[in-house]
């Protein structure tokens, strides 16, 4: 699945590489940009692995979500 469209292709060289863009989640009213690198990555491996059962478009908003609420309290 690929419900964000953050699925993309990375040329370099001869090569290309399948990657999976955060920036995209942008458009979708979910901003990474504040979260710590670490959960970045773990953003990133929730967008690669999105199959709708196991990890669904849900799971990959939470840790965004997660992040605007706990701004909001402080």
């Amino acid at each position: 699945m690929n419900s964000f469209g953050s699925r993309s292709i990375l040329r370099a060289g001869k090569q290309e590489y399948e990657i999976y863009r955060l920036d995209a989640l942008e458009k979708h009213d979910c901003s990474p940009q504040r979260l710590p690198f670490s959960l970045k990555i773990l953003l990133e491996n929730l967008l690669r692995t999105e199959n709708g059962r196991s990890v669904t478009a849900d799971d990959v908003r939470f840790p965004t979500k997660r992040s605007h609420s706990r701004r909001r309290a402080c």
